[in-house]
């Protein structure tokens, strides 16, 4: 007996040894604090050669992790505005000054808001203004004040113009009378002693002006807000970037919002790639690019819009281009082979797919792929190619005297008009970004190919003039586009037909009028029908203040649901006693 007890304190022992412990509940609020916060940097380990440390700069200090401001419930019945912000900034951080002239009584109810929080919703009722330096807050009465504001914005003023026509012809001005002769013009070169005048026809016509006057803009705003009343002035410096204000403390407030609101919005960018492909469409494909097919493997692309544009496709002389315009939204059922569409808005961010789609329809041929960055509402221009001069106009010249053994003779020379020619690649991107994701586009590309062409014309008695004038092929599109940050957007519908024949055999049988021509020879003809696709995919570049603002609101909704760490201040300014001091809770 007296060896059982001990066995039986020992069998104890183990089962109270093996019972399961309770098991901790973490802090999810906790966890998720820790998340939020900064991480300091950490001095990466291991050793360092000397002449590696003697090469590098002195390393910063860590970044320490900045605390939440803490919040506290306000509850103020016909306080002394005074007993008020003093109360605020009891068992805090910061100081208070206030002026002399602060005086009257607050009646609020503010639960789970931070000191500066309290502040300005006290200020946007009562019309009590304050500062805060660091930690020291002052406070000032309702009355006229100054503030200088510093915009950061060039002083420059830019003024845009994109333009796409159809032209339908010319047709002269004066025309003249029966028994009047007169030299008529030519759309190149005008003959000498040429006196009519052409008038360009034109069918349609799309023309985008755009101007930017960044600080006169600002100005007239700013003066709108604080009015003309007694005592209120506005001093704008733009070269210096600064902005002084004199007006009521409720009225700077308005022009520091609206200042904010429109440095965020110029300050927006978005990188805009883009890539000019040519494709040649195979046998089966004759009649377009089958855009309906895009996306058909259900790969999470696809067209999710049609857009209506204004299309440029000529082969003209001397013509800065001919347009046919699409202006009515075509449905997207209507995508399909040979729809002839001008835009598509496509749901995907990756060229590789698109490109890869095309190279189903023909042979690609990348002709241009510019990126470049542009600000919000600000025209970017991208051009690639070169200038070539042509003869335009030929009027009346000069005489000479020559004599050669004692013969006089003179000579007439004319006097020509050269006219420069652009031939290659050009576009101007002007995008607007609104506070979402959402990037509106106006977009004219423009392939060009000015080759020269000589024209001769009978002037009967006269004789035979030459032209000497240049054929202009241009492809060209101006449109308007919506886009989600990081989808493409596609024009196409331009296509050309170009034909060429080749002959071989026996010499004298390949002439033109040969009939034993197809007996003693070969003779082969070919046409190819290439279409001009342009891609743009815009992407919004967002800065690391971005993510720190969508942080710092998760932060302070998590704050918003924890009121256990709340301090709470009671005034009751209608009641006979002194006034409660505050109470941590």
């Amino acid at each position: 007996m007296p060896g059982l007890i001990p066995g039986l304190v020992l069998c104890l022992g183990l089962l109270a040894g093996c019972a399961e412990r309770p098991r901790r509940t973490p802090d999810v609020a906790e966890a998720i604090r820790a998340e939020l916060a900064p991480t300091p940097a950490v001095a990466a380990s291991g050793a360092v050669p000397a002449r590696v440390s003697d090469a590098l700069a002195e390393p910063a200090p860590p970044a320490v992790p900045v605390p939440p401001e803490p919040r506290l419930d306000l509850l103020v019945n016909n306080a002394n505005a005074r007993e008020v912000f003093l109360a605020l900034v009891a068992e805090t951080r910061y100081s208070m000054l206030m002026h002399p002239d602060v005086t009257g009584s607050i009646s609020v109810t503010l639960r789970g808001v931070t000191v500066k929080e309290a502040l300005e919703s006290i200020r946007d009722v009562y019309g009590y203004d304050f500062r805060m330096e660091g930690r020291r807050i002052t406070i000032y009465a309702p009355t006229l004040q100054t503030r200088i504001f510093t915009i950061n914005y060039p002083h420059a003023q830019r003024i845009g113009r994109s333009e796409v026509r159809v032209s339908s012809g010319a047709a002269p001005s004066n025309p003249g009378t029966a028994g009047t002769t007169t030299a008529t013009s030519t759309a190149g070169a005008q003959g000498a002693g040429a006196q009519s005048t052409q008038r360009q026809g034109e069918s349609s016509r799309i023309s985008t002006n755009s101007s930017s006057d960044f600080w006169a803009e600002l100005s007239d705003a700013v003066r709108g807000l604080v009015g003309k009343g007694e005592g209120r002035n506005v001093v704008i410096s733009p070269q210096a970037g600064i902005m002084a204000v004199r007006a009521m403390p409720d009225e700077l407030r308005q022009v520091e919002r609206f200042l904010k609101a429109t440095q965020v919005a110029v300050e927006r960018q978005v990188m805009l790639e883009a890539k000019i492909v040519e494709v040649e469409l195979r046998e089966g494909q004759q009649s377009g690019i089958n855009w309906g097919a895009f996306g058909s493997d259900s790969n999470g692309t696809g067209v999710i819009g049609v857009l209506g544009s204004g299309v440029a496709t000529s082969n003209a002389l001397l013509s800065s281009g001919s347009t046919a315009s699409g202006v009515t939204p075509v449905p997207i059922p209507s995508v399909a082979a040979g729809g002839g569409l001008f835009g598509l808005a496509l749901a995907t961010s990756q060229f590789a797919a698109v490109l890869g789609f095309l190279e189903s329809q023909g042979d690609v041929q990348t002709l241009s792929s510019p990126r470049l960055a542009t600000l919000n509402n600000q025209k970017a221009v991208l051009k690639v190619g070169a200038d070539d001069y042509f003869v335009t106009n030929v009027t009346g010249g000069t005489t000479t005297s020559s004599g050669v053994a004692g013969v006089a003779g003179s000579t007439t020379l004319p006097t020509l008009t050269l006219t420069p020619f652009f031939s290659g690649i050009a576009l101007d991107v002007t995008p607007q970004i609104d506070d979402g994701s959402s990037i509106m586009l106006h977009i004219h590309p423009s392939v060009t190919t000015v080759t020269e062409k000589t024209k001769d014309v009978d002037l009967g008695s006269v004789g035979l003039y030459r032209l000497p004038l240049a054929s202009s092929s241009v492809n060209e599109t101006d449109t308007m586009v919506r886009l989600q940050d990081g989808n493409i957007a596609a024009i196409g519908g331009l296509m050309q037909l170009s034909s060429s024949r080749s002959a071989s055999g026996v010499p004298g049988s390949t002439a033109e009028g040969n009939p034993f021509g197809f007996l003693l020879g070969n003779r082969a003809s070919s046409a190819r029908k290439k279409e001009l696709v342009v891609l743009i995919k815009p992407t919004i570049i967002r800065t690391a203040q971005d993510w720190e603002a969508q942080t710092e609101r998760s932060r302070a909704a998590l704050e918003d649901i924890d009121a256990s760490r709340r301090r709470v201040i009671k005034l009751d300014g209608s009641a006979q006693e002194a006034p409660a001091k505050p109470a941590a809770r």
